[in-house]
């Protein structure tokens, strides 16, 4: 098991939670997803954006704006499917929106 802490996690497109916890199972699917209240043991802190989705490999397209990726990358989102999580490096906080050096890591 392993967590990621995060200023923004999206589970959706439609908005996201500030300040939360993103616990994987050993085959790196999430497990669950919580708010971050204390310090938790065995968890780091990678700030940014973690995104929540069922697409096991996901990438940014060249130009492509965040809220585009996101209705790209939540597409195949159902109830019971496998879900992965995905940390933006190098992502713009105050806009919300990519930078040129932004790129994918899937925790």
């Amino acid at each position: 098991m392993k967590r990621f802490a995060c200023h923004y996690l999206y589970v959706s497109a439609a908005g996201c939670y500030s300040k939360y916890v993103v616990e994987l199972e050993d085959c790196d699917r999430v497990r669950t997803y919580f708010p971050l209240k204390e310090e938790l043991s065995a968890t780091q802190w990678i700030g940014g954006v973690i995104i929540v989705s069922p697409m096991h490999e996901l990438e940014i397209y060249y130009g492509e704006k965040f809220a585009d990726f996101l209705q790209r990358a939540m597409l195949k989102t159902e109830p019971e499917r496998p879900v992965y999580a995905w940390h933006v490096a190098d992502f713009d906080l105050q806009e919300k929106e990519f930078t040129v050096g932004s790129r994918l890591v899937r925790l």
